[in-house]
């Protein structure tokens, strides 16, 4: 079995000797092929324009011979995704020392990028809003479907219109973390070392077993994010990763900040909420989201 799908438009000489007259003969024979369409890709097909940067969905980076396992779920996985807002899977390269994925290309780079690169005045509140929409569907369309994405966060969400009109402005990326509902509730050693400290929910935090409510607390960090178009913990004040573990643990919550509506942060509070079963579900969230987009 082939190690991807390809293309074969060769040719090939073949060479006969007449003993008795002591002739060579040459006849070229041409060699056409081409495997099973799959997302298996080949990688001398891919052609590199250039380095969109290093992003968690901008490079390609390098899988360790212990990581192939974890990379084919996670390839597996992207494969049976069909939502306008999740990064659309166009293949991955298998062949050793050559490992990657493709996916398409988010020509405005991802809500963190955003954030870093235009100030709060160039970004209405109603396109942020849209970008929120558009991945709370992302993250409900994993959840009816079983899978918890488990690293929601603004960098793993991508922009592809700045024109709020349009049906699909962003898309949720990256499910280098993402695993079955089930699966999770069968093994927790899938706890360690997953998602990003400043967006963990108390229960990660605390090792113990967590649900789709985990994704809500996270997506609720990435909205305080956008509609206050800043860091969540600054550094000045939470100076380590463990400080801020600290804080989430203890039950305290983030202020709300000055340029930041009482209906967003309340918004915000029914979903970072201590009790994870008191936490909005993602589908609430998404419609919540929709009539603030829609006034």
């Amino acid at each position: 079995m082939p190690l991807c799908s390809t293309n074969i438009d060769d040719e090939i000489t073949l060479f006969a000797v007449d003993m008795k007259k002591g002739e060579n003969f040459q006849f070229p024979l041409k060699i056409s092929a081409q495997t099973k369409l799959t997302t298996r890709l080949d990688f001398d097909k891919l052609i590199e324009e250039k380095e969109i940067g290093h992003g968690s969905f901008g490079i390609m980076k390098e899988i360790k011979n212990d990581d192939d396992d974890e990379f084919e779920k996670e390839v597996n996985m992207l494969d049976k995704f069909r939502s306008d807002f999740i990064v659309h899977f166009y293949g991955a390269v298998f062949i050793p020392n050559k490992v990657c994925m493709v996916t398409e290309f988010a020509q405005y780079g991802s809500l963190q990028d955003l954030m870093k690169h235009k100030t709060s005045e160039k970004v209405e509140m109603k396109f942020r809003i849209k970008i929120l929409v558009d991945a709370a569907k992302g993250i409900f369309y994993l959840h009816e479907n079983g899978v918890l994405h488990r690293d929601i966060k603004p960098d793993n969400i991508l922009v592809f219109s700045m024109d709020f009109l349009e049906k699909v402005n962003a898309k949720l990326t990256d499910f280098g973390s993402a695993r079955s509902v089930n699966l999770l509730m069968t093994n927790m050693t899938f706890t360690k070392n997953v998602g990003t400290p400043t967006y963990m929910a108390p229960e990660i935090l605390n090792k113990e077993k967590y649900k789709k409510s985990a994704d809500v607390f996270s997506f609720a960090i990435t909205m305080y994010e956008t509609f206050g178009w800043r860091e969540a913990y600054p550094v000045n004040t939470f100076k380590f990763p463990w400080k801020i573990a600290e804080f989430v643990i203890s039950g305290e919550r983030l202020p709300r900040l000055d340029n930041m509506l009482n209906s967003h942060y309340t918004l915000i509070c029914v979903c970072w909420s201590k009790n994870k079963n008191e936490r909005l579900s993602i589908s609430k969230i998404e419609q919540r989201l929709n009539l603030e987009f829609n006034k």
